[in-house]
């Protein structure tokens, strides 16, 4: 008769899960198989948290689909969101002065830049100013013609376009001329 063997212990504490290109597929869903090794994960004792730099508006929907009811850390770490009791429990915004010296910077150079602005909070919604495309997600977006409205109300984020340069030169341009702000 063999022995029998204790199951392994799980030799992590703490599983922390990046959303894009890490827990979610393509299309925004989380497999059977990531779900169970998740499962797996936290009856072997391991606690798991949500880290993403999209905002808790973003995340909300993932979250609440997976069944998920610990911390999850949004924004870039601007946000701690509590998913059991669908409450924000710290968010810190952007100052927005600082935001429009810094697209005043770059169009200074660059000419002018299509944006877009995320508003604080559970629902952030997205306002969208002429020119800027909008991605495909759950999140509501509100068309606005006056630019200073993006900066009414506390942001978390901005989103900025340029009519002929590609994602990865606007972003090494802006870096070069408002990387310090």
């Amino acid at each position: 008769m063999s022995p029998v063997r204790p199951a392994p212990v799980f030799p992590y504490k703490l599983v922390a899960t990046d959303l894009d290109g890490t827990l979610l597929r393509p299309d925004d869903t989380v497999s059977e198989r990531t779900r169970e090794a998740l499962a797996a994960a936290t009856a072997a004792g391991a606690a798991h948290i949500v880290v993403t730099g999209r905002s808790v508006a973003w995340t909300r929907h993932v979250l609440d689909d997976l069944g998920y009811e610990g911390i999850a850390v949004c924004g870039q770490g601007a946000q701690v969101y509590h998913a059991g009791e669908q409450r924000l429990l710290t968010s810190l915004t952007m100052d927005r002065r600082l935001a429009v010296l810094a697209i005043e910077k770059i169009e200074a150079e660059t000419g002018p830049l299509h944006l877009a602005a995320a508003r604080d909070g559970l629902h952030g919604e997205v306002l969208i100013g002429p020119g800027y495309q909008v991605q495909d997600g759950p999140l509501a977006s509100i068309p606005s013609t006056d630019r200073d409205g993006l900066w009414a109300e506390p942001i978390s984020k901005v989103y900025l376009q340029h009519p002929t340069l590609d994602d990865d030169e606007l972003a090494a341009a802006a870096l070069r001329i408002a990387g310090d702000l």
